[in-house]
């Protein structure tokens, strides 16, 4: 099969017949530029695979969002299609995401994880990402034990490792181990998983960089901070002290937290091995499921659920400004496959996978408590002068514009008219983004999932009113 009859070449000739106005036409050049570009730096086959799966999806809500400005569509009309398209569009992507597997894994699970910002559809169907991306089997992961532990290390792990994984990713696979009588999990990455995800993230990068500009500074440190995932020693560091640091301090509420103990011996590059937690479940899950079993003549049990399972993110939230504000070492990925309810009780909560672990150095994690503690007191003016401080930029620098993004990171998902992906092209346009403070883009990414997690259980907070006590607490230690 020649290149010019391969399918997904027949992708780019379909998509090229729908091209009719000079905006489309400019588009189309850049894409099939970007791919041709993307395959000499990363690959033929892998970054073209890519570019003939999304631009299709891009261009068909393109056409929708074209056709409505022109007048050819009515609001309600391109509702309708969107709907529509929503729908099949994310089959397309849960497809692709798990043929090409990669990065893309990753990316699939941030955006199932923000119900807030991506279409009901797409969340529905990119959430088996969270914990049914299929895994590689045990042959893999003590081939990769052996490896990095050597002979007489890893022979304690091998001889009790359960073949099938109890997770996997992106990245690697969990499977489970005995040692002393306990329980522990021995978290393997995959031989190639480094390199795929570089290919990928600078892909992806491109992808965003000619057609979606707005999302371009923020991806570039979360690609970043992607990459930083691939040495194990660090979470294994990681997950001792962010463990002693929550030890240390009393419990939020009536809400506990646990974060695996590691075994730093037992541990290296591409293996870490740590406590097992026993009878867990996802915390989203748990509160679905618990709704959905409840009795339709029990209006006061679903009560008294809701109100216990909001009393445990507000403390999930808490923590996690505990980490950051105080402590300057925090997760930076805690999306809902990360966050496990113990034992069968919300009052228990485990914390996981801390491959993204960020620190925050003190002068800037200091600047950060003042922020917070201006979108709490809805003091604009100070707010803008602390963001515009910290690095944030924009072409016009707008004040309006750079609170709204500032309450964006750190407050408050969008809540009006727009849904909010076109509300932020619509800020962006108005006021483009020049430049972002990179090392604040983690703790705004926890912010957002968090605040996914709490509006895919029904809920919504200002988070700046949580994280203003911590704040102010650390401004008076310092």
């Amino acid at each position: 099969m020649t290149p010019s009859s391969s399918p997904r070449s027949n992708n780019f000739i379909r998509v090229g017949a729908l091209l009719k106005t000079r905006e489309s036409r400019k588009l189309a050049l850049y894409a099939g530029g970007a791919a041709f570009v993307g395959s000499k730096l990363h690959g033929v086959s892998r970054s073209f695979d890519f570019w003939s799966r999304a631009f299709p999806i891009w261009l068909r809500y393109r056409r929708i969002d074209w056709q409505r400005r022109s007048g050819n569509l009515s609001d309600a009309e391109a509702r309708s299609r969107l709907e529509d398209l929503h729908e099949k569009a994310a089959d397309d992507i849960l497809n692709a995401i798990l043929h090409m597997r990669g990065a893309y894994v990753k990316i699939g699970q941030v955006m199932s994880s923000r119900p807030d910002v991506i279409p009901k559809a797409w969340v529905e169907r990119l959430s088996s990402l969270q914990d049914d991306v299929p895994g590689r089997g045990g042959k893999i992961a003590k081939k990769q034990i052996r490896k990095e532990l050597g002979a007489s290390k890893s022979k304690r792990l091998i001889e009790t490792l359960v073949e099938e994984q109890i997770g996997a990713a992106a990245t690697g696979q969990v499977h489970r181990a005995r040692l002393d009588g306990k329980d522990v999990c021995v978290k393997v990455q995959y031989p190639e998983a480094e390199g795929l995800y570089k290919k990928d993230l600078a892909t992806v990068r491109l992808f965003l960089k000619l057609l979606q500009p707005e999302w371009s500074p923020v991806m570039a440190e979360i690609s970043r901070r992607f990459l930083s995932e691939f040495d194990f020693r660090n979470e294994a560091v990681a997950l001792g002290e962010v463990r002693a640091n929550l030890r240390s301090r009393p419990r939020i509420d009536d809400v506990d937290v646990e974060v695996p103990e590691p075994l730093p011996d037992l541990s290296s590059k591409k293996i870490v091995t740590m406590q097992y937690l026993p009878n867990s479940e996802k915390l989203a899950d748990w509160g679905k499921a618990r709704a959905a079993a409840l009795p339709r003549y029990a209006p006061w049990s679903g009560y008294l659920l809701r109100r216990r399972l909001r009393r445990t993110v507000v403390a999930l939230l808490a923590y996690h400004g505990q980490e950051i504000l105080l402590d300057g070492v925090f997760n930076g990925d805690p999306h809902p496959g990360n966050l496990l309810v113990l034992d069968n009780d919300p009052r228990r909560i485990g914390l996981i996978d801390y491959g993204q672990t960020t620190r925050l150095e003190k002068k800037r994690r200091l600047l950060l408590c003042e922020l917070i503690i201006a979108l709490a007191d809805k003091d604009e003016t100070r707010a803008v002068e602390i963001f515009t401080k910290a690095g944030f930029k924009t072409k016009k620098m707008d004040k309006s514009i750079v609170f709204q993004w500032a309450d964006l990171w750190f407050n408050a998902d969008y809540v009006g008219p727009l849904n909010p992906q076109s509300h932020i092209e619509k800020l962006n346009k108005f006021d483009p983004i020049k430049d972002v403070p990179e090392d604040w883009v983690m703790a705004a990414r926890v912010r957002m999932l968090l605040g996914g997690l709490a509006s895919h259980l029904g809920m919504s907070f200002k988070v700046a009113e949580i994280w203003k006590p911590f704040a102010e607490e650390a401004l008076e230690n310092a």
